[in-house]
C-alpha cells in the first residue's frame, strides 16, 4: 500500500488569518489583533468594544461564504504537495462544513492542490483513524497548526507521525509547538524532505 499525507488546510496550506482579517475590516469595521490565538477573543468592533463571542462562528461562516478565494497559498505547499503525490495518497482534513468543503476542493484545485478534501466538526483523531482503515497505508504523516488535534490523533492512532505546521510567521510565536506533536516545522521547504524520507524509508 502506498503512505498517506493527511493534511489540514488553513494556515498549513492556504494562509487564513490574513484574509481573515481583510475581511473583518473592510465588511463588518471589525479589527483583529494578534495579541494571542484566541481570534474570538482578539476582535473589536470600530468603538473599542469586544466582539461577543456567540457572533465569531457566524462571521467564520460568512467569510467562508465570501471570501474563500482571498485564501493564497503557502509559499511551497502546491509543489511539495505535488512531489509527495508522486509516492503518496493526500487527504485534505479540514474543520469546515460540507458546503464549505465542497466550495474547498475546487478553490485548492485551482491553487495547484486537486486532492481529496473531506469536511471535519472537533477533534481529528476520529476521522483520522477512520482515513487509516479506508486506506490501509503503509507509512501515515498527519499536518496540523493546532495542538488539540495532535492530542487528539496520538489518541486515537498513535502509529501516525504527526507534524506541526504554522504556515503565518506572525502566528508562529503565539502557537507554542504542539507537545504530542513528533516535530514542529514550519516551512515547507523544510518539511517535504523530512515528509518524504519517513515515507519512504
Amino acid at each position: 500500500m502506498r503512505p498517506l499525507l493527511i493534511c489540514d488546510c488553513d494556515e498549513v496550506l492556504l494562509h487564513f488569518v490574513g484574509p481573515f482579517q481583510d475581511y473583518l475590516a473592510q465588511s463588518h469595521d471589525i479589527t483583529l489583533s494578534l495579541d494571542s490565538f484566541a481570534l474570538s477573543g482578539n476582535m473589536r468592533h470600530a468603538d473599542g468594544s469586544q466582539v461577543n463571542s456567540r457572533d465569531f462562528m457566524p462571521l467564520l461562516e460568512s467569510f467562508f461564504d465570501t471570501h474563500m478565494t482571498t485564501q493564497t497559498p503557502a509559499p511551497g505547499a502546491a509543489a511539495a504537495l505535488e512531489r509527495i503525490a508522486t509516492i503518496a495518497d493526500i487527504v485534505i482534513l479540514t474543520n469546515i462544513t460540507e458546503r464549505h468543503a465542497l466550495v474547498r476542493s475546487g478553490e485548492l484545485a485551482r491553487l495547484g492542490m486537486p486532492y481529496r478534501v473531506m469536511g471535519n466538526n472537533g477533534p481529528k483523531g476520529i476521522p483520522v483513524a477512520a482515513l487509516l482503515k479506508e486506506y490501509k497505508p503503509s507509512r501515515v504523516v498527519f499536518i496540523d497548526d493546532l495542538p488539540t488535534h495532535h492530542s487528539s490523533v496520538r489518541a486515537c492512532a498513535p502509529g501516525v507521525h504527526r507534524l506541526h505546521m504554522v504556515a503565518d510567521p506572525r502566528l508562529r510565536p503565539l502557537i507554542p509547538r504542539a507537545p504530542h506533536a513528533d516535530v514542529r516545522i514550519d516551512d515547507w521547504a523544510v518539511a517535504l524532505p523530512h515528509i518524504l524520507k519517513f515515507m519512504e524509508r
